[in-house]
């Protein structure tokens, strides 16, 4: 029953993904793919097989599984520039990159909650390292259902093995592992295969400005597991995650605003 859960889950998240890529395009598409959806439903699912304690202690990892997880992304946006457009060496040097970080990561002594510093650095440096990149050419997303349901596959089959694991590995492992990008690794594979890398280096781009939803979701499971217990705890993370992207649409759209502004003043 716990395995229809996770795939259930996995399903409604990447499809949920996808329709809102096709809304508000690769930018937010990119944006929206830090909010904890394949995240939550691995520390979610960990709860239910191996307790909230497990959870919470897997979590602080989680943490520097982030980090692991934004230099995945970094690592396709700055290799995609320099191959062709359907080149998928940008996807493999992300990929062995993303194992390389994770590596390291689980293998750190534990840092606890400092680790979301270690978050936090690794997206600031990101954002610092692309925000002068010009975006590639807009691509209308319109990958149809077929890719929709492959993403969604892929999504549910990491979330099935990933849980499956956990009890099998220490809470440090477990913890780098909830962090493996679910959601956002199969939506950039099947974007690169149905578009090339164009689109996916948007999205891999923008990553970093949504991933602080991650670490605000992560350190509030680490802190409500123990004493909400885990459907409330998951609720008040995900409130606490929404807030976050809230915030940071507010921040964009006056941004924008004040950009509009200048741009108007100096015509």
């Amino acid at each position: 029953m716990l395995v229809l859960a996770k795939v259930g889950a996995a399903v409604l998240a990447v499809v949920g993904l996808a329709w809102l890529a096709e809304k508000v395009g690769p930018r937010w598409a990119g944006v929206l793919s830090g909010f904890p959806l394949g995240t939550a439903i691995v520390l979610l699912f960990y709860g239910l097989e191996q307790g909230a304690d497990f959870a919470a202690q897997a979590a602080p990892y989680g943490l520097l599984g982030l980090a692991a997880t934004t230099g995945f992304a970094l690592t396709y946006t700055l290799s995609a520039a320099r191959f062709g457009r359907r080149s998928l060496w940008p996807m493999v040097l992300a990929l062995t990159a993303l194992m390389t970080l994770a590596t390291v990561m689980q293998a750190t002594p534990s840092i606890g909650w400092w680790g979301a510093l270690v978050a936090l650095a690794a997206a600031a440096l990101a954002i610092l390292l692309t925000r002068r990149m010009p975006d590639p050419p807009f691509v209308a997303v319109r990958s149809g259902w077929g890719l929709v349901w492959a993403r969604a596959a892929m999504a549910a089959t990491l979330v099935v093995a990933i849980t499956a694991i956990a009890d099998m590995v220490p809470p440090a492992w477990a913890g780098v592992m909830a962090s493996f990008p679910i959601t956002l690794f199969p939506l950039m594979l099947l974007l690169q295969i149905s578009y090339g890398t164009a689109p996916v280096q948007t999205v891999s781009k923008h990553y970093p400005y949504g991933a602080g939803s991650l670490v605000v979701y992560t350190l509030a499971v680490g802190q409500s597991y123990p004493k909400l217990g885990i459907g409330l705890g998951t609720l008040a993370s995900f409130s606490m995650a929404g807030l976050y992207l809230l915030g940071y649409w507010w921040w964009s759209q006056r941004a924008s605003t004040e950009v509009n502004r200048s741009t108007s003043k100096a015509r």
